[in-house]
Formats: structure tokens, C-alpha cells, sequence
């Protein structure tokens, strides 16, 4: 419904999947970024809705692939904006897996301008046209002028907000269709994916058996566990079989980041 089919099939090319024509498919009623359809439930469960439906609408398929994205604060860095994109597969009997990409290179934004003017100065920051932006009335009250396609078009649709409601709210257009740093996000997480799923558990061969860090790197001075990286331990998620690797094991902590010695 939003071009996201490239994006997709260049992430996951490694799997050597056979892609089938699909069924007209309303995607917008699990959730819109303009808010007019709340997102159905979280970012993961709208995902796997998005998949169950393809499957439902797609009877001869044997896996569906669903993205979506999420806009807002970054976790470690609320001041500055990220986009979180995730890709899930799903099988028939309800097997999943999903790769994610987490970025700063993101245009998201939104902003109440008062003339013609700050809109079409906040549509070129933005990089419009080939990045869409949406108008609404202030607050980000819909109904939401969308689609614009140049300048001229954007001037008059925001001459007739500013007049009819004395002010104007004007947002990045997110839709992966009007937004091209969200399709190199969608396949950056389609290509995570492709890694999950080839890295296989050598002792039941099950998907995703990929290494998460841990703390604990010895500190330089007494020794003891740090919050540093340490280890990077891949588990099972099937049978159990996990590996453990030290990261870096010659290297000690910075007494700094010790609670025994920087307390």
C-alpha cells in the first residue's frame, strides 16, 4: 500500500525468497501516522497484524513479511528524533522473527506555522517534494491535506488552512511512499532480518541464534565488574545451546565506570 515492496526484497535478498502478487490490502486500519486510526496495539503487534492479514488474504503463501515504523524521542538521546523500524516474518503455524534498524537519519518533524512563508520553510528542510509533508489545522487536528506534489500546490493548500483556521500545523509526511529515508531504514532492517535468519543454532539449526553483549569488564584497578561490555553470549531460543565469547579480553575497564573504585 506504500511501496515498502522494494525496500523489503533488496533487505532480504540473501533469503532467495519467491515473491507473490498480493490481494488488495487496507493497511491503514491497524494504524496511521496523521493519528486517525490509532495504532493497533504496539509497534511489534501491528507488525504481526500486518502479517496474519497478508496470510489470511494470501492463501498460497507460506510466510508474510509486515514493516513498521516508529517516530519520536531517541532512547539515549531524547533531545534528538529517531526512527525505529521493524520487519517481521511470519510463518502458518505462528513462528516469528524480526529484524530492526534504529537511526537519527530521520526527517521527523512537526511544527504550527502562521504564514506561507514558515511552511514552505519548513517543506525544504524537510526535502520536500520528494518528501511529503501533511497540513492539518493547529494542534495536528485532522483532516489532513496530503500528496502535494510541488511549491504551488503546497502554497495554495496552506492559503486556504491559513484562512479558514487562522493558523496551520505542518508535519513530515512518514508514509515509506512519501518518505525515502524511511525505505533505506525499512531495508536496513529487512537486512538484519536476513542476518537473524541465517544465523542458525549449530546444534538445532533454529534462526537467530545471534550474540547480545553483557557487562562485567574487569576494572583496570581492583578488578572488579564494570557496566563496560564484556561478554557476547548467543542462547538458543529452541533447544537452549548457548556460546559465550569475551570481547576484547586483554582490555580492562576504565576505573571511571567502576562502582567500587568511582563510586
Amino acid at each position: 500500500m506504500h511501496a515498502k515492496e522494494a525496500a523489503l526484497a533488496e533487505g532480504l535478498a540473501p533469503l532467495c525468497l519467491t515473491w507473490l502478487a498480493m490481494p488488495a490490502l487496507d493497511t491503514d486500519r491497524f494504524g496511521t501516522f496523521t493519528r486517525e486510526v490509532p495504532r493497533a496495539g504496539t509497534q511489534l503487534e501491528a507488525a504481526r497484524a500486518k502479517a496474519m492479514a497478508a496470510l489470511a488474504a494470501c492463501p498460497q503463501a507460506e510466510l508474510a513479511v509486515a514493516s513498521e515504523g516508529a517516530f519520536g524521542p531517541h532512547p539515549a538521546v531524547p533531545i534528538v528524533p529517531a526512527g525505529r523500524e521493524l520487519v517481521l516474518v511470519l510463518d502458518r503455524v505462528g513462528a516469528e522473527l524480526a529484524g530492526h534498524d534504529l537511526t537519527l537519519d530521520t526527517n521527523y518533524a512537526r511544527a504550527e506555522v502562521e504564514s506561507i512563508g514558515e511552511a514552505l520553510d519548513f517543506a525544504a528542510r524537510a526535502g520536500f517534494p520528494e518528501h511529503g509533508v501533511l497540513l492539518m489545522a493547529p494542534g495536528g487536528v485532522p483532516p489532513v491535506t496530503r500528496d502535494l506534489g510541488d511549491a504551488t500546490a503546497l502554497a495554495a493548500a496552506a492559503k486556504a488552512r491559513l484562512i479558514e483556521a487562522g493558523g496551520l500545523w505542518i508535519e513530515t509526511d512518514m508514509r515509506a511512499h512519501r518518505n525515502p529515508r524511511r525505505q533505506a531504514a525499512i531495508a536496513r532492517a529487512a537486512a538484519d532480518l536476513a542476518r537473524r535468519w541465517a544465523a542458525r543454532c549449530p546444534a538445532c539449526a533454529r534462526p537467530h541464534f545471534t550474540a547480545r553483549t553483557a557487562p562485567g569488564r574487569p576494572c583496570a584497578w581492583c578488578g572488579g565488574a564494570t557496566d563496560e561490555a564484556w561478554r557476547a553470549v548467543a542462547r538458543c531460543a529452541g533447544c537452549g545451546h548457548e556460546h559465550v565469547a569475551l570481547i576484547d579480553p586483554e582490555r580492562r575497564a576504565d576505573p571511571g565506570s567502576c562502582p567500587h573504585c568511582n563510586p
